[in-house]
């Protein structure tokens, strides 16, 4: 078996109609394809790591070193496992701007749907960045 090629449009697209609840059926269909894949030390943990507070940062860690093995070396794996904080800082600051500026208005506040935009992009923006590198290992 190997990594099946997902379009990042359908990935987006997905994202944005599930309220970003596609993005955990990816992490769990994506870290099967990889235990497949990946030998025994580059194996990513249960799934249901995923959801428990404190020991999901030691699962996504062994999911990003999974990713490092599927990918060939071609995505680090500590560029991986900074890439969601790195992201959220970037759209972040953005953010924190455009309220700044828009903070004045009392009538109507544009930011609420800004505010989920934003906050739809640094969900999706990490999954979109690591599975351009899978679907380049999957051709």
């Amino acid at each position: 078996m190997r990594l099946k090629h997902r379009s990042l449009f359908a990935i987006f697209l997905l994202n944005c109609i599930t309220f970003s609840l596609y993005q955990i059926y990816w992490f769990f269909v994506t870290k099967a394809e990889m235990n497949i894949l990946n030998s025994r030390e580059n194996k990513v943990p249960f799934f249901l790591w995923f959801f428990i507070p404190i020991i999901n940062i030691w699962w996504f860690y062994r999911f990003c070193k999974g990713m490092g093995a599927a990918t060939k070396g071609r995505l680090n794996k500590w560029l991986a496992f900074f890439a969601p904080a790195i992201i959220g800082l970037i759209i972040g600051a953005g953010y924190s701007l455009t309220t700044t500026i828009t903070l004045g208005s009392n009538y109507y506040n544009p930011t609420a749907l800004f505010s989920y935009a934003l906050s739809i992009l640094v969900a999706i923006l990490p999954v979109l960045y690591y599975q351009s590198y899978l679907n380049k290992v999957s051709r």
